[in-house]
Formats: structure tokens, C-alpha cells, sequence
């Protein structure tokens, strides 16, 4: 079914039915196959669930009506957004106000996010659904990708689902490559339409296939692209200790194959100075978001050096890669500082901190030739910290701002 629905272009008067089939595709990847009964228990559970579209309006996923517009839609925080609600998320909108739902369509945290309310111009409106709902993504897209991507490093300015599409096929990246801004926009944008509808994210996580990723026949779903461009969906065989980039949780996340070349960042010693372990710490979205996008890993992981835990010994990183020690401070550093000096009370706790884990990862990897940078999400916590380490004497870690997707 998955393999039909890749083949048919979407609408915006389908996109709430579209992204509502692919929710229930996913679940019977997890659970097996579905009795009628049980499907339409599932299919009735969708009364009075509203989703945003990519035009940025909110829609009601039975009767595909238009209830209101939102804002337009921006890439921001790992996904696309419109004030408070996200492409790919379910919202309740029976009380009056919506709600966000999780992927069992449960309430989240049971916050309201705004009110229904009757919008003159868009209330009860069914589309004609001659438009393209990849389209309305177009304008979104357009505003980061700023110039023609004419190489893989390039792709990490995308979405990191379409970038790991991408990626995993050479023969279409020869042809992206050679695109115009406007070709690419327009390819960029029917990913991840598609994405969103099939996996619930255009997002994904970098991971090791385990026989957790696997269904209890020992598979997994793969997507694909093919050299023309064509999205495919298949089931293949476990390759565990492949590395992929994973979209969505539990054994019916969908996976997209990173090549053997691609694949060095998760290595062992010889490919780099330690390894991959658990992270053994909890952080809040935003932060997880940036240094998924730093590392390409998933932040459930660190970049041990020395040993495999603090008590071993072992100097944590957050990732790896192409010879580069990496660390990501994401949103919230600026805060902590006036200019370019730390607040009073960030001075002598938070600001030490900071100078003992340079000094710690500069020790670890003495004498290896091997670099550090620290990426900031913020231009002005990247300049403090940057100052900080110079005052304190501490050379060796290169600090850049890297601006979150």
C-alpha cells in the first residue's frame, strides 16, 4: 500500500487523508495486519483531529475541510512549522481548542495551542485539489536553500530525511547536482511532502541498524530513491550494523540506507581516536535537535575518548567526523552572558564548567593531530564562549557559529 501511495501525487484537499492513511500504514508495520474491525475503530478515532497543512492552514483529516489559517510555513526547529503546530502532527480539536496528539493520538501534555474559530475566508472550504501540496512547501524550502547544492557536504543545510535520500543514491545526486535552485526547491519540497506523509517527519536520526529497528520477521521497511528521482518502499532483510538514517521510533520506523562510504562515523577505534557509546544524559529538544544536526548521530549517543564513561576514564564528545572532533552548544547559551562576559552568576559555575571540558578534550587527544570545534547555535554565545576560552588560556578548540536548522 505504502509503494501505491509513493506512486500518486498528493493534494492539498488529500494531505490531511494522505498523512491519516500513512499514520495507520505505520501502526500495521508495528502490530501486523489489522482486522476491518479494528481499522475502523482506528479510521473513527480521527473524528475531530485537525492537522496543518503545507499552506499553512488547519485542516479536518475526514472531511478534508478547511477550518482556519495559522502562518505561513517555516523550517524551524527541526521541522515545519507554523506558530505552534508542525507538519506531520495531529491535533484534537473537539473542546474547542487543539491540542497536540501523540503518535498513539493520545493527549501530549493536554496544552492548548489556540481556538477553533470560524475564518470567514476559510471555514468549510473543500479544495479542488488542483494544487500540489508540495507547492505551498516551496516557499518554506526556498528560505535556506539560498544557492544551487552542488555537493554531499551541502545537503546538511536540508531537512536531514532529505538529505539522507539523497545521499543514498549517487545516481540521482548527479543529477540534483547539476539542478537550478529553483529544480532543487521544487525536488526538496516533493520529499519531503512525501516524507512527512509516509513517515510523519522529514527529520531522522543517524543510527545503527539493530535487531530492535527489526519486525518480528527480521525486517525492515527501506525507502529508497531511485536514479529518476522516484521515491520506492520496500521490506528487506535486517543489515544489522549498517548504518541509516531513521525516521520515527519503535519497530515500524522506516529507514533509508546510508552508503558503505557514509558510513565511518560510527566506527571503532580505527577509524578515529574512540567510540560511539550512550550519552548517559537527558536534554531538552531544542539541544537534541542541534546536536543531531552537528553530530549527523543520535544524541542518545556520545563520542567517547579514553574510556566509555566518565568514571572509565573517558572524555565525552558529541561526535566525530571526516578527522573533526565535535561539540554543539545549542539555543539558550546567550542568555548566559552580557556580551562578550559571563553573568555574575554564570561566572564561578556554568562559565568554569565550560574552560575544565575544553581543557578535558584538548588533554584527551594531545599529541594526535586532531581538531576540535565547538559549534554554537547562537552568534553571540559563540563570540562569548569564544572570548572565554581566550582569557582563560585555552587553545585548541576552534569555536564556530553554526546556526540551527
Amino acid at each position: 500500500m505504502l509503494k501505491v501511495l509513493l506512486s500518486k501525487p498528493v493534494t492539498l484537499a488529500q494531505f490531511p487523508a494522505r498523512l491519516a492513511v500513512g499514520h495507520l500504514l505505520r501502526r500495521a508495520l508495528e502490530e501486523g495486519e489489522l482486522s476491518r474491525a479494528e481499522l475502523l475503530r482506528q479510521v473513527e478515532r480521527f473524528s475531530g483531529v485537525a492537522v496543518l497543512r503545507p499552506d499553512g492552514c488547519l485542516a479536518w483529516v475526514r472531511s478534508g475541510k478547511t477550518q482556519q489559517r495559522v502562518a505561513p510555513v517555516e523550517w524551524r526547529d527541526g521541522g515545519f512549522r507554523a506558530h505552534g503546530f508542525e507538519l506531520g502532527r495531529f491535533y484534537d480539536g473537539r473542546t474547542g481548542v487543539y491540542r497536540l496528539l501523540d503518535d498513539a493520538l493520545r493527549e501530549v501534555d493536554g496544552r492548548p495551542l489556540a481556538d477553533v474559530h470560524d475564518d470567514a475566508d476559510y471555514v468549510g472550504r473543500t479544495l479542488d485539489g488542483a494544487e500540489a501540496a508540495f507547492v505551498k512547501l516551496a516557499l518554506s524550502v526556498g528560505h535556506f536553500l539560498t544557492y544551487p547544492l552542488d555537493s554531499l557536504a551541502a545537503l546538511k543545510n536540508l531537512p536531514a530525511g532529505v538529505a539522507a535520500l539523497i545521499a543514498s543514491s549517487p545516481e540521482y545526486f548527479e543529477r540534483f547536482r547539476y539542478m537550478t535552485r529553483g529544480e532543487q526547491i521544487q525536488v526538496v519540497s516533493e520529499l519531503a511532502t512525501n516524507l512527512v506523509l509516509t513517515t510523519g517527519t522529514a527529520t531522522a536520526t543517524t543510527r545503527t541498524v539493530t535487531g530492535a529497528l527489526a519486525g518480528a520477521d527480521a525486517t525492515v521497511p527501506v525507502l529508497a530513491l531511485s536514479a529518476q528521482g522516484a521515491l520506492t518502499f520496500e521490506r528487506v532483510a535486517a543489515p544489522v550494523g549498517r548504518a541509516a538514517a531513521v525516521l520515527g521510533g519503535g519497530p515500524g520506523a522506516v529507514i533509508i540506507l546510508q552508503r558503505a562510504s557514509t558510513t565511518a562515523q560510527g566506527a571503532g577505534p580505527s577509524r578515529g581516536p574512540g567510540r560511539w557509546g550512550p550519552a548517559k544524559e537527558s536534554m531538552k529538544p531544542p539541544a537534541r535537535r542541534y546536536q543531531e544536526q552537528i553530530s549527523g548521530h543520535s544524541a542518545d549517543d556520545a563520542y567517547w575518548v579514553g574510556g566509555m564513561s566518565s568514571q572509565a576514564g573517558g572524555v565525552k564528545f558529541d561526535g566525530f567526523k571526516d578527522g573533526v572532533l565535535l561539540e554543539a552548544k545549542g539555543p539558550g547559551y546567550a542568555k548566559f552572558f552580557d556580551e562578550l562576559e559571563p553573568k555574575e552568576w554564570f561566572l564561578h559555575s556554568g562559565a568554569k564548567d565550560l574552560v575544565k571540558q575544553a581543557d578535558r578534550q584538548i588533554r584527551a587527544v594531545r599529541g594526535q593531530g586532531l581538531r576540535i570545534e565547538w559549534h554554537v547555535a547562537e552568534a553571540k554565545a559563540a563570540a562569548a564562549i569564544r572570548a572565554l576560552l581566550h582569557e582563560a588560556g585555552v587553545e585548541g578548540v576552534k569555536v564556530l557559529h553554526t546556526p540551527a536548522l
